[in-house]
């Protein structure tokens, strides 16, 4: 019988031992953690801020944000194609209406103007002519009346030749301010292309939008307060409402208005606002920071503490500030209400308050 190797018999025993402490000798289990333990409840309390409801007078305002147009904005295109030969305007500039913009080369239609206008004076010098044989009956009614058809064809010719003539002089539609130019003079232009913009910067227009629930009190005529949104400081301008949409966005349950910015102060179309309208004084309401709302399926709840245990609330908003939401239903003057740990809290959560939200 063969003898089996000295280094094999270490090898099992080895792996006997292994075997054998994994087996006897099994690894403890640690206590379970607090959070994310497997079947396992939060060994202390969820720690979080508060606020203690109370009532306030409040301005029922209506804030939104809101969008600087101009009342008059195109980009614009030559009708022709041809080279431009020559620039009147300067980027930037203030221009009135019906100032020159640019010229594009004309030379070929001013040639089909000339041999027009030469065809139109010889026909009408052979209908003179043919008049007076009409009149002693040298022709007939026929011949005549086709002169008379030859020149009413040449006089539309010359009315289209004079058409297309316009186009070459392309002038500001209305009074504004040009932008950057997009071609340069000797350049070849075709009606897709665009030369340069013309927006009217004064007066503004700001569009907005507001809750569906508003649609009843805002109204064309009333004024609206605007702030840059890019501004710290609390300077506001004012805008009346000119025009609203008459019907409500079906996505989004607003309604689209426009109030007239007639002021001095320089702004930009296209520059966002923060706007909010006045309606008049509401009567003392319950608010509370709008970080404390949560939404829900069928609504809006809330998380308050009573007795170091958390309970859900359903309310009822009401307006909104930038950092406060009315509470029309729901809560209670004195409730505390949980500011933060809002997504680790659930009902019945034991909680330890901390710091008081003003």
């Amino acid at each position: 019988m063969k003898k089996i190797p000295g280094w094999i018999i270490t090898i099992v025993v080895i792996a006997f031992l292994i075997a054998a402490k994994f087996i006897f000798f099994p690894k403890k289990e640690q206590p379970k953690g607090p959070a994310g333990a497997k079947g396992g409840k939060a060994s202390g309390p969820i720690v979080v801020n508060y606020f203690v409801a109370e009532k306030k007078t409040v301005n029922n305002n209506v804030y939104t944000t809101g969008k600087i147009g101009a009342l008059n904005e195109i980009e614009i295109k030559p009708e022709v194609a041809g080279k431009v030969v020559a620039i009147y305007f300067k980027e930037g500039e203030t221009v009135n209406k019906g100032a020159p913009i640019i010229k594009i080369n004309d030379a070929d239609l001013q040639a089909q103007l000339q041999k027009n206008k030469i065809q139109l004076k010889l026909a009408e010098e052979k209908l003179a002519r043919l008049k007076k044989l009409l009149a002693i009956n040298g022709i007939s009614q026929e011949e005549f009346d086709v002169q008379e058809n030859e020149i009413a064809s040449l006089k539309a010719d010359q009315a289209f030749v004079m058409a297309q003539l316009a186009k070459t002089n392309i002038t500001a539609p209305f009074s504004g301010v040009m932008g950057l130019k997009n071609i340069s003079e000797g350049a070849y232009v075709n009606p897709s292309q665009v030369i340069v913009s013309l927006i009217q910067l004064k007066p503004l227009f700001i569009e907005f939008s507001i809750p569906e629930k508003y649609s009843g009190v805002i109204i064309k005529g009333i004024n609206l307060q605007f702030a840059p949104d890019h501004q710290e400081s609390s300077k506001t301008f004012s805008a009346q409402i000119y025009a609203l949409e008459p019907k409500i966005d079906e996505t989004t349950k607003t309604l689209r208005g426009r109030a007239l910015y007639s002021g001095n102060e320089i702004f930009y179309p296209g520059s966002f606002v923060k706007v909010f309208v006045e309606l008049g004084n509401a009567a003392s309401s319950i608010l509370i920071p709008t970080q404390c709302i949560i939404p829900v399926l069928k609504g809006q709840k809330v998380f308050i503490s009573k007795n170091g245990t958390a309970h859900e609330v359903k309310v009822i908003t009401g307006i909104r500030s930038e950092d406060k939401i009315q509470i029309l239903e729901g809560l209670n003057e004195g409730d505390t209400v949980l500011t933060t740990g809002l997504m680790s809290v659930k009902k019945e959560s034991k909680l330890k308050l901390i710091k008081p939200v003003k």
